[in-house]
C-alpha cells in the first residue's frame, strides 16, 4: 500500500469515523463525503460500518478509485454501498433535504469560494439530529498554510514574501515531493511542471479562512457547534517578530481545526 493511499484509507478514514461515531450511531447510516477528491477516504470509511457512503466533488478524480483500490488492496470491485457523483461548483447538491445522517469534509473548506453557501448546502442535506465534521489542514496562516511545502519549505514564506516573489520561488523549485506526495493523482498524472502549475493555482485560490471565521460562518448557518478542536504547530516553529506584530498568535500557531456540528430539529 503506497503512503498516499494508506494515509487517506487508514488515517483519515479512521479519524472521520472516530469523530462521527462518538456522537451518532454509524451502523447503517448514510454519510456524505463533501469534496471527496480521489475517493480513498470514502472507501476507507465505507468498511467501518455506514450503510452508504456517497462522495461528491467538482473534479471526477474518484473515477480512478477502482484502479487504486485494485493496486493497493487487491480489491476486485468497489463496495456496492459506496458511490460518487460529480457536482457543479454552484453547491446545489443533487440530494433530497435531510438525505444524510452525517456529512464530513476533509481538507476542502480552505479551497471554497463561498463558505456560507457550502454550510447552507450541507445543512440542507443533513437530517435533523445529523452531524457534520469539517477538517482543515493546514490553515492558511500556519507555517505551511500555502499548501506549497513540497515546493518551498520556508515556514510562513507566503506571509513573509510578496505573492509574486513567493510564487516565483515555488515555480522555480525542484521536485521535493516525498513518498506520500507521489501518490497524489495530480503528481501521478502530470509532469512536474504541470504538477507545480496546479499547486500554484490552488495556492492563489485559497480563501485564507481562519478558525474564528469558520466558527462565525458555522453559527450563522444555523448549525450548532459541538466541538472545535484546534491543533497547534510544533514548538520548533516560532513566528518571526514581523508576523507576530501583524497577525493573531492563534492564527499563526494553529495548523489544523476539527469542527463538529449538529443540525438541530426545527
Amino acid at each position: 500500500m503506497d503512503s498516499w493511499f494508506e494515509s487517506h484509507y487508514e488515517h483519515a478514514a479512521r479519524m472521520v469515523h472516530g469523530f462521527l461515531a462518538e456522537r451518532l450511531p454509524l451502523a447503517g447510516a448514510r454519510v456524505l463525503d463533501f469534496g471527496c477528491g480521489d475517493g480513498i477516504t470514502a472507501l476507507g470509511l465505507s468498511r467501518l460500518g455506514p450503510g452508504a457512503v456517497v462522495g461528491v466533488d467538482i473534479n471526477p478524480a474518484f473515477r480512478h478509485l477502482a484502479a487504486l483500490a485494485t493496486a493497493n488492496l487487491d480489491l476486485p470491485a468497489l463496495p456496492p454501498h459506496l458511490s460518487f457523483v460529480q457536482v457543479a461548483d454552484d453547491l446545489q447538491l443533487p440530494f433530497a433535504t435531510g438525505a444524510f445522517d452525517a456529512v464530513y469534509s476533509w481538507s476542502v473548506f480552505e479551497h471554497l469560494r463561498d463558505v456560507p453557501a457550502a454550510l447552507a448546502a450541507l445543512r440542507r442535506v443533513l437530517r435533523p439530529g445529523g452531524h457534520c465534521l469539517i477538517q482543515i489542514d493546514p490553515l492558511y496562516y500556519s507555517p505551511f498554510g500555502s499548501h506549497l511545502r513540497r515546493l518551498t519549505p520556508r515556514p510562513w514564506g507566503h506571509l513573509l514574501e510578496s505573492t509574486a516573489a513567493f510564487t516565483a520561488r515555488a515555480a522555480a523549485a525542484d521536485d521535493g515531493a516525498d513518498a506520500t506526495d507521489k501518490g497524489d493523482l495530480l503528481y501521478v498524472h502530470n509532469d512536474f511542471a504541470g504538477f507545480k502549475k496546479h499547486l500554484l493555482e490552488q495556492f492563489l485560490d485559497l480563501n485564507r479562512l481562519t478558525v474564528r471565521q469558520l466558527l462565525y460562518f458555522a453559527q450563522a448557518s444555523g448549525l450548532t457547534v459541538l466541538a472545535a478542536l484546534p491543533v497547534r504547530v510544533s514548538a520548533e516553529f516560532v513566528p518571526p517578530p514581523e508576523l507576530a506584530c501583524a497577525y493573531p498568535a492563534d492564527d499563526l500557531l494553529t495548523s489544523t481545526i476539527y469542527l463538529v456540528l449538529r443540525k438541530d430539529a426545527a
